[in-house]
């Protein structure tokens, strides 16, 4: 959790991996505040990574 009150949650269904970014009020997969699908575990890791510094660089 960062000072957004955030959570970065990388997942995998398939062959595809997923970067999802949810707040503390609802931390569901299935309502993110923001998502993406990446072929490897390290690029959907950076893409939320980079999204969450974003957020924070922006507040």
């Amino acid at each position: 959790m960062n000072d957004n009150h955030l959570h970065a949650r990388i997942f995998r269904t398939s062959d595809q991996w997923y970067a999802d970014v949810d707040d503390e009020l609802d931390p569901q997969p299935d309502n993110p505040l923001w998502y993406g699908s990446y072929t490897t575990q390290p690029a959907a890791l950076e893409a939320a990574c980079t999204h969450l510094a974003a957020l924070q660089a922006a507040s």
